[in-house]
């Protein structure tokens, strides 16, 4: 995929060798048509920042399929705590909270001249790629990483039990384009949100930031995919979601908008 972001300050944070720091800026690419950040490129913000850690502890992407393993995105929630505009530079801090037997736990927090304006919660799964199944973590791994534990949100996302919509929910069918598609041969985690953004606006008929926003990944959307089905339900001040390829459900979750 190519890379939305200007890197342009890259390592270990002073002092705390445990997380790791970017800096990113954001570009026309990463906003709508409001001037406003969009879920995606948040997402690529996460996504990055996750694989520039890694590779700084000498666990990249070769590194890992080189063991035939590989770290799968699970879930993954963030809230704007301020709004994040075009030409904003960002700070971001990421790292590993622990792991325990086949997953691993992430968190990030976004700020701008010092001030916190985004924080996120992820869980991963540890993939043996040839089986296709969860492998055990092994002792090495975690100890590099040298997880700090410290949550952003206070509350541990895998405690979270997602809702799926209701069969009257209002849906809406995505395209699925070329570009849609990772290395790894499935549905970018990335465009997920994108899907949804788009869905929302079309069934309310305008755009809206989502504040708050929840997933949970359980089947991948795999190359040849045509088109992805989202289905979007209010409920109270909360939206809740499905996305599917119209046989099986390959993500759930909610937002707020």
């Amino acid at each position: 995929m190519e890379n939305m972001f200007i890197w342009n300050m890259i390592g270990f944070i002073k002092g705390e060798k445990m997380k790791y720091c970017t800096t990113d800026s954001i570009k026309i690419n990463d906003a709508g048509t409001d001037g406003h950040i969009l879920p995606d490129a948040l997402f690529r913000i996460f996504q990055e920042a996750a694989i520039k850690h890694s590779d700084s502890v000498g666990f990249t992407h070769g590194k890992y399929m080189e063991m035939n393993r590989l770290w799968m995105l699970h879930r993954l929630s963030y809230r704007l705590h301020s709004g994040i505009n075009l030409y904003d530079t960002l700070k971001t801090e990421t790292w590993s909270r622990g792991m325990q037997r086949f997953r691993g736990f992430r968190e990030y927090e976004l700020s701008r001249n010092g001030q916190r304006v985004c924080t996120a919660s992820s869980v991963w799964l540890f993939i043996d790629t040839a089986k296709k199944r969860p492998a055990k973590i092994e002792p090495e791994i975690p100890e590099a990483y040298k997880p700090v534990d410290e949550t952003t949100s206070g509350t541990a996302i895998e405690d979270w039990q997602p809702e799926k919509p209701s069969e009257t929910a209002e849906s809406c069918r995505i395209q699925t384009r070329l570009s849609d598609f990772d290395i790894n041969s499935h549905l970018n985690n990335t465009v997920y949100s994108a899907y949804i953004f788009q869905a929302f606006a079309e069934i309310n008929g305008a755009k809206k930031d989502f504040s708050e926003f929840c997933i949970e990944f359980s089947h991948e959307l795999p190359l040849g995919t045509k088109e992805a089905l989202v289905k979007i339900e209010r409920k109270g001040a909360d939206c809740v979601f499905s996305v599917s390829d119209g046989t099986q459900t390959n993500a759930l979750g909610f937002f707020r908008a």
